[in-house]
């Protein structure tokens, strides 16, 4: 099966360490999933959706296989997608970066622009209706597609990279949603550890969330009320850090996965991310950079406390700036947002001395 064969042949990606005097003995990893073929985190996710609709004989022959994404998951799926033969539609917000667009249309896609981000998925389904497709809706998939408990699982192969380095044990994983499908893997595989070694693998999850996204409201009320709510109230702005955050409660996402829930400011989401650019030689999107600062704030946090940094802290580099070139990748763009960014990059500075 071609399927297969590609899942087979897909490597691990690197686990990188990043250095900051300022947080003295916490060891700062990141996964590199922008090693992958189709260049992003979200190439895990293609593969267990085709493997899922393939499964379960969701796929109809001939018909075309239709996504609802910010960009990402549909560069990834029309990257399978044409390997495997398959005509590929993707449903997008108008204002999707332009390199995505074209990474999708590169590899054979179409590329359907809709005014409401909120009806992505309905306009996908009424699409797969009318051409007699597959929506593949990774926003009620993500969480269930994966195989998170093995090792060669996402969760897995960061812990298994973590103890061949004989790096000190990883205290939180820091993930910003969109489906929430990473974080219901790394939640669903430290719980199977736990249970398995009734020991170790303590690890937390923490999510970070744009200013004009709606998961941090639902977090904070499962942990006061116990429940999860879609009753919240649009954000009045558009969500100008693509991946991840949600105008609204999508199927997947869950909040009982996340230990701890930050809301990042779009400014500091960017400032970061070209601070990791400038720094590191981490060319990176700003869902890495929402990620990073949250690693930031929270270690700020327990520092500030008196409590401990020693350990591993881990966070994803999603995607690469190039899908960014109107924004983080355009000189232009930088030099434009200089003196609003300007308070940010000097808070992050110093946690470099």
């Amino acid at each position: 099966m071609k399927l297969a064969a590609l899942k087979a042949a897909t490597p691990a990606t690197p686990l990188l360490e990043l250095s900051l005097r300022g947080l003295g003995e916490a060891r700062i990893l990141i996964k590199d999933e922008r090693a992958h073929a189709s260049g992003s985190l979200k190439h895990r996710l293609a593969m267990s959706l085709f493997e899922q609709a393939l499964q379960k004989d969701w796929l109809t022959p001939g018909g075309p296989v239709i996504e609802a994404s910010s960009g990402s998951t549909a560069v990834s799926e029309a990257w399978l997608a044409r390997r495997l033969g398959l005509q590929f539609i993707a449903v997008v917000p108008r204002g999707t970066a332009f390199y995505k667009q074209e990474a999708i249309r590169g590899e054979g896609g179409r590329v359907v622009e809709i005014e409401d981000s909120a009806r992505l998925c309905q306009h996908a389904q009424a699409l797969a209706d009318d051409s007699g497709g597959h929506f593949l809706n990774q926003f009620r998939h993500a969480a269930t597609a994966g195989d998170w408990a093995s090792d060669t699982s996402l969760p897995g192969e960061c812990l298994a990279q973590i103890a061949a380095r004989e790096l000190p044990e990883l205290q939180a994983v820091f993930l910003g949603a969109g489906t929430g499908g990473s974080a219901a893997s790394f939640a669903r595989h430290l719980r199977h550890k736990r249970h398995l070694h009734q020991a170790g693998h303590r690890a937390r999850v923490i999510g970070v969330d744009p200013e004009h996204s709606v998961y941090h409201a639902c977090w904070q009320h499962h942990r006061t009320h116990g429940t999860r709510t879609t009753r919240l109230p649009a954000p009045q702005a558009v969500n100008p850090i693509e991946g991840i955050g949600r105008p609204c409660v999508l199927e997947a996402f869950d909040p009982a996965h996340f230990d701890d829930y930050r809301r990042i400011a779009d400014a500091r989401s960017q400032a970061a991310a070209l601070w990791l650019a400038e720094h590191a030689g981490l060319e990176v999107g700003p869902s890495t950079g929402t990620a990073f600062a949250g690693l930031l704030e929270s270690l700020a946090l327990r520092r500030a406390r008196g409590e401990s940094l020693a350990g591993s802290w881990l966070l994803l580099a999603c995607d690469h700036a190039e899908r960014y070139a109107t924004t983080l990748g355009d000189p232009a763009w930088r030099a434009a947002q200089q003196s609003r960014l300007a308070p940010q990059r000097a808070w992050l500075e110093a946690f470099a001395d």
